[in-house]
């Protein structure tokens, strides 16, 4: 089972895969790792909620949905934390920002001052409230009616400071931090009034949001203009992290630091069905793992006991079954529920 505070995005392990493959020299190398960096926060942020809400009394009743993302219309939207209760919801909106944060609601705007630097950020009370409107409009258009809600902003770093540029008393109406979570939601809870009004269930509302959730698979080297034959191929060492390895018989040796692997092969070909494509060809396995021959890609893709399709030449390999078949965490594409 995946541990929570490792929980990783699909797009930040396609991100961390372009960065691993992109020269340093590549023009493109900056931003990606800028927008990993950004990715890495925002997971932790996200994942660093969870032991607050399990402690509030007496649990979620309904399980915690992450990362749904629905249309509205020819729009979509997303919620980073969806609570689900009989008679009502509340929807959280995570930020792992760092340095003293000015929320100034009177211009829509977060002003965040880190290392004298000053930087104007989109309003996440703003945000926050703009979800929980589409949402409301979401589920009228799915007639669902009399589902009350609630939406806060959540400050996940404990080192962040957190000053009210203006209209403090929104500021402190909107906005909790990490530890404070728990006994706001409890509170919440507590003077809500248990309301029988709304046409459907949690669990009807729940069993709804999964079956329009749209996952977001982005194509990674589209959204940075990057042509696949830009990458760095060859096997990764599993322990320098560096590229690339040579193959032995019934092995690979780092040139670097000598590490010996018998399967470096498999986060290879993980590296390959996120850039690239989620099926591959044994010419396409000779070229991005340095394998000189066709005989010697055929035996290490047979022994992987992937799904193949077409003849022995001309064979393509499904890599999707590769994360579960190797026991590695599992790729989020979709809708994470939290029991």
């Amino acid at each position: 089972m995946e541990k929570r505070n490792q929980y990783r995005s699909l797009l930040q392990y396609k991100l961390h895969a372009l960065h691993t493959r992109l020269s340093p020299m590549h023009e493109k190398y900056a931003q990606v790792e800028v927008d990993l960096g950004k990715k890495r926060s925002g997971d932790y942020g996200e994942a660093s909620i969870d032991y607050y809400l399990s402690q509030i009394n007496g649990g979620i009743p309904y399980p915690i949905i992450r990362g749904a993302r629905l249309q509205l219309n020819q729009y979509h939207f997303q919620m980073d934390t969806l609570l689900l209760y009989p008679s009502f919801f509340i929807l959280l909106e995570t930020k792992h920002l760092t340095g003293t944060l000015f929320f100034d609601p009177d211009f829509q705007q977060l002003i965040q001052i880190k290392k004298d630097d000053e930087i104007s950020r989109q309003d996440p009370i703003l945000q926050v409230k703009m979800q929980y409107n589409q949402f409301k409009r979401w589920l009228s258009h799915h007639q669902v009616d009399g589902y009350s809600g609630f939406c806060f902003v959540v400050i996940t770093n404990q080192n962040a400071i957190v000053k009210a540029l203006s209209n403090p008393a929104i500021v402190q109406e909107y906005v909790v931090r990490n530890p404070a979570l728990t006994f706001k939601l409890e509170h919440l809870i507590a003077n809500t009034q248990p309301s029988h009004t709304s046409s459907h269930s949690a669990h009807e509302i729940f069993s709804l949001i999964c079956e329009h959730h749209v996952p977001r698979n982005e194509n990674i080297l589209k959204e940075f203009d990057i042509n696949p034959m830009e990458l760095i191929t060859g096997v990764t060492c599993p322990k320098c992290n560096e590229l690339a390895m040579e193959r032995l018989p019934r092995r690979w040796r780092c040139v670097h630091c000598n590490h010996v692997s018998m399967e470096a092969h498999i986060q290879t070909l993980m590296d390959y069905s996120l850039l690239i494509s989620s099926s591959i060809t044994t010419k396409e396995v000779c070229r991005f793992l340095h394998i000189p021959s066709m005989h010697i890609a055929r035996q290490i893709m047979k022994s992987l006991f992937l799904e193949k399709t077409g003849s022995t030449v001309n064979a393509k390999y499904c890599l999707k079954s590769l994360w579960k078949q190797q026991n590695a965490p599992q790729i989020e594409s979709g809708v994470r529920v939290l029991p």
